[in-house]
């Protein structure tokens, strides 16, 4: 009786840790991306994001995700960045009307 009980218990605690451990290495994934995409749309483009929400691809499909934010100082406009984590990359973006490129931008 006790031995169902206890790798019953150890199952619960394993998963808890992996479950953890998963969430720390999303945590590092979108902190990386984020930092990645702010800095190539201030290189390119001259303005300031910040993001908001980020949603994971399906990992058999792509390893990347979407990065949903605003400009700073004018939260109505919206910001949108799909980056490749893997390599870092950014995939597409998607700016207010009216942002263009900086000039001595490639």
């Amino acid at each position: 009786m006790r031995k169902p009980f206890f790798l019953f218990v150890l199952l619960i605690i394993s998963s808890l840790l992996l479950g953890a451990c998963a969430s720390e290495e999303e945590k590092m994934i979108v902190s990386s991306a984020e930092e990645f995409a702010a800095n190539y749309v201030l290189e390119k483009y001259g303005v300031t994001v910040r993001f908001t929400e980020y949603k994971f691809s399906p990992p058999d499909l792509a390893k990347s995700l979407g990065l949903h934010g605003y400009i700073v100082g004018d939260k109505k406009k919206k910001v949108f960045v799909f980056v490749n984590y893997d390599p870092l990359s950014v995939e597409t973006l998607s700016l207010p009307e009216g942002i263009s490129k900086k000039p001595n931008s490639k």
